[in-house]
This record gives C-alpha cells, structure tokens and sequence, in this order.
C-alpha cells in the first residue's frame, strides 16, 4: 500500500436540503438538457477516474486488501471502457424514437422523447465502491440529470478518493456527494427525488424503497439473494470447479454475484472436490493467507458475521477453514452440508464460504432451488446438454444467469445488470442505464384544421353514422379463428414475405397512402 487515505469528513446534516435544493435549481434551470453538456461531464468523469487510478488501487487495497489486477479490472479500465461506449452512442440514445399506430393516429406524428427525470440520488456499496457507484452515474449523466451521490462509508478510503473524482471533475452545481453514515443517509432519504438507485442487501432496499413511497420515488434496488450453482450429470466437473473456484474467491467472496452454493451428484461429488482444492492451491502457491491475490474482509463486523456462519455450520469442511481476525482473513473454504437448515444456508454469505449438497435427481435440485430462494440475484447451471440447460432457465428464476461459468453474465457492461423479487428491480449500465434514468414522454403533433373532417368521429352527437365512420378508419379484423387457430390473409401472407426489411417497409407505405386515399374518397362521397 503507498499510502494511507483518510476518510472523508462527513457532510453536516444541517446542509444536505440546501445540496439538494442547489441541484434542483441547477436542473430546472435546464443547464443539463444540452447533449453536448453532457458529454462534457462524461469526458471529465473519464480523466478524473483515469488521472485517479493510483489512488483508486491505494484505496480499493487500503479498505479490502484488492489485488491491483482486481482493482484496475473491475473499477478502473471497466468504468473508462463504458464511458467510452456511452459517448459514442448517446447521440443515438437521446434520438427521438418514432412510432408505428394505426391509421388514425398516423397524422399526429408521434414519437418518443427520451428526457431526464431530475434530481437523482445513487447509494453506493463497499465492495465495488467506485463499479457501483460511477456506473449507474454514467448513465444519469447521459440522460441529464443532476446526481448526489452517496458512497459507502464502511469503504471509507474509496469513499474519499470518489469524492475527490467528483468534486474535481464535475460541474458542482449538478453533481454533489454526501459523505456519512446513519444520519445522513436518513436525511437524504427525508428529501424529494426523481429516482433513487441503491446497492446494497435487502434490509436497507426495504427502507429505502418505504422512504421513497412517500414521495412516488422510483427506484433501482440491487439487491442480493443465495446464488445457486448446479452441476448436472451432464457437466464436467473439474472444468466446473474451476469456474466457480474463480468466481467465490473473487473480492475475497464479497459479490453480490458469488456462487453462495453448490447443488453436486453423488457421482461428481469426489471430483468436484479433488478440483476445487487442487484449484485454490493452484490459484495461491503460496498459501491462501501468505497470498497477495485474496482480499480481505471489510471490516471486523463482517468478519464476526461471516466467522459465525462457518462456527456454526453443523456440515463437514472439506477445504480451508482457518481464519485470522488480525487480517481479518478467512480461507476460502469449503463445505459439505445436509439441508437449507445449516447456518451456511440461511443468508446471503458475502463471504469466502462455499457450502455444496449432493443431489441427484434434477428435478429435485430445481425445487430446492426454488424453496430456499426462488429470486436470487444470478444461477450458474453447468451442463454440457443445451436442453437441459434451457430445462434448468425455464423452472427457475433469477435476476441473470450464465450457464458453464460464473458472473459473467455481469461481467460487460454492455449487458443490463439488475435483480427480480427480492434480489432487487430495475437494471442498468450502458442504453439500459440511460433508459432508466430517462423519462420516456410519448409526443403528439396532431395535423391542422384539415384533419378536422377525419376527427369528427370523435365528437358529440355521437350518431350511428359517426360510429360507422369510427369503425371504418380504425375497427381491425382478427387474424385468428374462434378456436385460438392463426389465419393469415393472401395480403398479410404477402406481407410477411418481407421479413420484415425493406420490403416490408415499403409495402406499409403503399397501403397506408391507399388508405389515405380511401378515406378521402369515402368522405368526398359523404358530403356529395
């Protein structure tokens, strides 16, 4: 470690309406609806996490003891990577996006407008204090919004070089931080936002989500929950073993993504095993503890919680064990247990521990999945048969998956990240993050006076002519029979020669002009 970073002073609870009143005016002031303006802020977000990336490392090893490849892997380069991205697509996402209606409502032009929702708070977690914090922030950006942001004050060496990236980077009348713990999380939680995005266990997402019912807050709640890895028959254990070794010992266990527990048969249990230990032997030569590639534990609550899981395990260590609350360390072990009764399958472990049972029967294995926790955050099948993989998706639930592997589902931020149930709602990173924190306003420029003749329909007296008219511009015929059978007419079959390209495109013009002209022609008609 090259230094020691001091925690942030905590912001006083006194200010915090007077921040939040600052951005609002800020917001409404538009200063953050120009595109350009937020591309700006995107590209000084960048230069702060890049000019702050010895400090991010010095931090990340400070509060978790983080490998700098963990470090730069998954909060430095990951971030600069998505900024990136965003600023070379924000000009598509900000597009109005038109629409396909019927034929009434063609000549109101309507369309999609993607504006900001306002002032937006982000409560970021310790494990990825800046990953967690800085990626839903793009995308709030992006959108324009102004943002306060919260950082984990159990990482409070990251919390500090977070706010040192924001407060000299950033436009300080649209972004702010709020630094503490208890006391002003629960101030900010008393003031009106127009979303909130938090990270972090299910016990506070249910105080946040309460708080912001009071005011119609729309969240983001990524949560955790017991992600269950289940190697089939058809797998191959050793390749399997390998994956989930990497993805339990990654953060020292502290993923809300980790395999929390594996579902084995009897006939790989010996495998999987013999592969697990041979693999963490493997990935730390030098011994687990002696290792500068395991993270430590947070803090010694968490150690205490975590130690008291394994205490009280009534099920069989196979690997590991050992703990030291010093270096508030904990080998990455393993353990065999009976039933979701063991204190290792109580609660999300956030942890170096990996409990596994041996079940045989798949079926089986999908319903006690389903039983001890039927929305985790992720599930990890692992077979090398396609349709069994397909079987396991269809009878399960989780807020992601990776079939043969572990996390990686989340590990692009490209791809939507979010939970189901009790593992949260909502998703983010990249276009998903932008659509989230946008306000989708469908718009309407509905045609002059001309028009009029066609809208009459919709106005009193309503007569059996106007109901007519009405049917006639707008009344569908099914495409289906009495018993549920699809029927496609010699027109639509035609139509769907175009797969939906060009063709198709054009085809859709054609018979919306000749509609056009029809109903021009029906209504000259009328008035002769």
């Amino acid at each position: 470690m090259s230094k020691t970073i001091s925690a942030p002073a905590d912001t006083p609870v006194a200010e915090i309406s007077a921040v939040v009143s600052r951005l609002r005016t800020t917001f409404r002031s538009h200063t953050t609806y120009p595109v350009e303006w937020r591309k700006q802020q995107l590209r000084k977000l960048w230069w702060g996490i890049h000019d702050h990336e010895k400090d991010i490392v010095a931090a990340l090893a400070q509060d978790l003891r983080k490998p700098e490849h963990e470090a730069l892997q998954s909060d430095g380069i990951w971030l600069k990577n998505a900024i990136i991205d965003a600023l070379s697509d924000i000009d598509k996402w900000t597009k109005e996006e038109k629409l396909e209606v019927d034929l009434l409502g063609m000549a109101a032009s309507p369309v999609v407008r993607k504006e900001p929702l306002g002032v937006v708070l982000i409560i970021g977690a310790y494990n990825y204090p800046f990953q967690l914090t800085f990626a839903p922030m793009i995308g709030a950006i992006a959108a324009g919004n102004a943002v306060v942001m919260k950082p984990s004050e159990i990482s409070s060496a990251s919390a500090a070089v977070v706010t040192s990236i924001i407060t000299s980077s950033l436009d300080p009348d649209a972004f702010a931080v709020v630094n503490g713990g208890i006391p002003e999380t629960t101030k900010l939680l008393e003031q009106k936002w127009d979303k909130i995005c938090y990270t972090g266990n299910g016990a506070v997402g249910r105080i946040i989500a309460t708080a912001a019912a009071k005011n119609l807050t729309p969240t983001i709640l990524e949560l955790g929950g017991l992600n269950p890895c289940i190697i089939t028959k058809n797998a191959d254990a050793k390749l399997a073993a390998r994956r989930i070794c990497w993805g339990k010992a990654l953060n020292g266990g502290q993923v809300c993504l980790a395999p929390d527990y594996v579902i084995v048969p009897a006939s790989k249990e010996n495998e999987f095993v013999a592969a697990v230990a041979d693999n963490w032997r493997k990935f730390y030569p030098q011994g687990m503890q002696s290792s500068p590639d395991i993270s430590r534990i947070v803090n010694e609550r968490h150690f205490h919680r975590i130690k008291k899981m394994l205490d009280e395990t009534s099920g069989e260590i196979k690997v590991g064990g050992n703990s030291d609350l010093k270096e508030k360390y904990i080998d990455l072990t393993l353990v065999k247990v009976k039933d979701e009764n063991d204190s290792l399958m109580k609660d999300e472990i956030f942890g170096p521990l990996l409990p596994y049972l041996v079940i045989d029967d798949l079926d089986e294995g999908i319903e006690f999945i389903n039983r001890v926790s039927d929305t985790p955050l992720a599930l990890y099948p692992f077979t090398n048969n396609k349709k069994e993989a397909d079987y396991i998706l269809e009878r399960t639930r989780s807020g992601g998956a990776t079939v043969n592997d572990c996390i990686w589902h989340a590990a692009s931020y490209k791809l939507p990240f979010g939970g189901v149930g009790e593992s949260g709602m909502g998703n983010y990173r990249d276009k998903f993050g932008f659509n989230q924190f946008s306000h989708h306003r469908t718009t309407c420029r509905q045609a002059g006076g001309w028009f009029e003749k066609v809208l009459d329909a919709r106005y009193p007296p309503y007569l059996p002519s106007k109901l007519a008219q009405y049917r006639m511009l707008i009344e569908k015929s099914p495409s289906f029979t009495r018993d549920g059978k699809a029927r496609t007419s010699w027109f639509g079959w035609f139509l769907s020669l175009g797969g939906g390209g060009a063709k198709t495109v054009a085809l859709k013009y054609v018979a919306t002009i000749l509609g056009l002209i029809y109903l021009k022609s029906q209504l000259e008609a009328r008035r002769r």
